[in-house]
């Protein structure tokens, strides 16, 4: 897919502020054909990647690079590594970005070019090209060194002032949405949109749209432009298919039963659904490569089975043979010297004293025995023929079985490195700062407050110190070795709130390792905890003390996990997630271990969507971690 002017000019918006002032440390030429530039600043440092002909997004971070770089790499990198951002923009309408560059005192541009045949130029102050990604001749352009570059042919760019003149310059014997799509630049997937929401079907021609219907598109022109420009952006999934970056939830992608993933950013979008696409396409060259090697050895494989089952039905024969030939010896000696054709046993022997041999036909097939050497040796040669047909025949069965592990081997090795390619194309981000609770075990109740359990003694003392305020409840299980959990702004919580919080830190108590169905659980407020003993007292590692009254409530343990509609994983008791969670499993105490849970658990939440082999390894170590005490049973719910 490739952006749209109207997505470059957002990409632009949220990045240029970024770029402009940035100085290019390196340029790197990959092996996808883009082309990505280091760039570092007083507060910043990342890389921006140019997909020439598609689009471009920023990464906090940095990518694996090619141990070569080309030629043209090379060349590029000459001409601009070390050079400092002074200003960057779209050309008015078109899909071609221009980043004015300076270095050592000269002005230079770097031109990218998203259009079809897409390409990356650098030209000098004059506009001469000094180098390009890829050298192109075309109708009214040339793209090489020394020439004079120029842009391609205007096209008329839609903008909200001339909206209302849009239907002028379509053409009235084609279909709207082919119009929309190229005279009005919006590209086939906007001028669906827009259809859709206007609710016109897109096989209708510009000159049939009644006055109405015109108005009705007009309206959701400006809505989508209006979506584009600050909209919530998104990426919409498929099984099998390659994820789409979108400004916002498309309703033409919601038709098709697309889920969808809310992101910060288009950038980000456009990031993340690459680095999949990337993934895809590595993997299936992976796999293309492996299985045509499987291929080859299977190939193998059968012939040397085929060769072997030959060569045993051969000594199988040739033995049956020779010990019909042994049995009859005397015979055969009887009449070796006597010409002419004689029946022996069922064996048709002719001889031939004049050539001194013996014909023996057996089975569709001739034996010649030397009469004037000795019958039994030559039987004695027979069945060592025959051993040496059996043993080659073992030999190549045993290299048959040699090609079948390495079949297995490499049908194993292929799913193992699967699981490594999007870790290859993924950027190595900069991790965004937490939230505070999210170094903890967290939930939001159905009531929408927010719970906080300790992962251990040291963190529950660190989670009471730092965290706890005179309007939280704090929550612990009737059990030595059991999570504290705050219930955050808990005085105004309702009862629902409360049993949630107390199922919460039942949940992550030593009570779940005894696999009890259920526990007390006691809530005090903020001014009951202390971290002093009384005097006299030892208070242990861990350890806090509650002064006055408790409030008690006896719960269920059991442990929800799901994935929300923009599949994002959460967990805690099972109320807490009805309504958010489209895809719920549910855990209680026992013997089944967290790796087997887990495996189970992502093939349950992940049925009939699309997750790459990375994202559904980081989900099940995700859901391993917050299993408690690594065990435990599913059930259905």
């Amino acid at each position: 897919m490739s952006a749209s002017y109207l997505e470059l000019r957002r990409l632009l918006m949220e990045v240029s502020g970024i770029i402009r002032g940035s100085r290019i440390i390196n340029l790197y030429h990959m092996d996808d054909d883009s082309i990505i530039l280091k760039l570092r600043s007083g507060d910043f440092s990342g890389e921006l990647r140019i997909i020439p002909g598609r689009f471009f997004y920023l990464v906090e971070g940095s990518y694996e690079k090619p141990v070569k770089l080309s030629e043209r790499g090379r060349a590029l990198r000459k001409v601009i590594s070390g050079s400092r951002i002074r200003d960057v923009k779209l050309v008015e309408g078109e899909r071609i970005m221009m980043m004015e560059l300076e270095k050592g005192g000269k002005i230079l541009r770097l031109i990218s070019e998203f259009l079809p045949k897409g390409t990356l130029i650098v030209v000098d102050e004059d506009n001469r090209i000094i180098e390009s990604l890829h050298h192109l001749r075309m109708k009214d352009r040339i793209i090489v060194p020394g020439e004079i570059y120029k842009l391609p042919p205007p096209r008329p760019s839609i903008t909200e002032s001339n909206l209302e003149d849009i239907f002028r310059t379509l053409d009235p014997n084609r279909k709207i949405v082919s119009e929309l799509a190229s005279k009005a630049g919006l590209g086939g997937r906007y001028a669906e949109e827009i259809l859709c929401l206007a609710g016109i079907d897109k096989a209708v021609k510009v000159k049939d749209l009644s006055e109405e219907q015109k108005a009705k598109i007009l309206e959701a022109l400006k809505k989508v432009l209006h979506l584009i420009e600050i909209g919530k952006p998104a990426i919409a999934y498929l099984l099998g298919e390659v994820p789409q970056p979108l400004p916002y939830r498309m309703e033409i992608f919601k038709s098709k039963g697309y889920n969808f993933k809310d992101v910060n950013s288009l950038n980000q979008a456009f990031r993340e659904s690459y680095e999949h696409e990337l993934a895809l396409r590595v993997e299936e060259e992976k796999r293309r490569k492996i299985e045509d090697k499987i291929e080859e050895l299977k190939k193998k494989l059968n012939e040397k089975r085929f060769t072997a089952n030959k060569l045993i039905a051969s000594s199988k024969k040739l033995r049956e043979l020779a010990q019909k030939l042994f049995k009859t010896y005397s015979r055969l000696e009887e009449v070796k010297e006597i010409d002419g054709v004689h029946e022996i046993d069922g064996l048709k022997v002719e001889v031939n004293s004049r050539r001194k041999e013996m014909k023996i036909d057996y089975d569709e097939e001739t034996l010649t025995l030397k009469t004037d050497e000795s019958i039994m040796k030559q039987i004695s040669s027979l069945f060592d023929d025959a051993k040496k047909s059996m043993d080659a025949a073992e030999r190549l069965l045993k290299e048959a079985k040699a090609i079948e592990s390495k079949i297995e081997k490499l049908s194993r090795r292929e799913a193992e490195e699967l699981e490594e390619i999007l870790l290859k194309v993924s950027a190595r981000l900069k991790p965004s700062p937490k939230r505070w609770y999210e170094r903890y075990r967290w939930f939001t109740t159905s009531e929408g407050f927010l719970a906080v359990a300790g992962k251990d003694a040291s963190s529950n003392i660190s989670l009471l110190k730092k965290h706890l305020e005179p309007n939280d409840l704090v929550f612990h299980a009737e059990v030595r070795g059991a999570a504290a959990v705050i219930l955050k702004d808990g005085l105004r919580a309702g009862e629902k709130s409360k049993v949630e919080a107390a199922q919460f830190a039942a949940t992550y108590s030593r009570a779940w390792r005894e696999r009890m169905s259920q526990i007390t659980v006691y809530y005090v407020t903020a001014d009951q905890i202390s971290f002093k003993p009384p005097p006299g007292h030892y208070l242990p590692k861990g350890g806090f003390i509650v002064k006055g009254e408790r409030n008690y409530i006896t719960v269920k343990l059991e442990l929800a996990i799901g994935l929300t509609r923009d599949l994002e994983l959460i967990y805690g008791p099972s109320q807490a997630l009805a309504g958010r969670a489209t895809r719920m499993v549910k855990i209680v105490p026992g013997k089944r271990k967290s790796t087997e849970l887990a495996e189970e658990a992502v093939r349950m939440l992940t049925e009939n969507m699309s997750f790459d082999k990375r994202s559904l390894n980081l989900l099940k170590e995700r859901i391993i971690e917050l299993i408690p005490y690594g065990s435990g049973e599913l059930v259905k719910i």
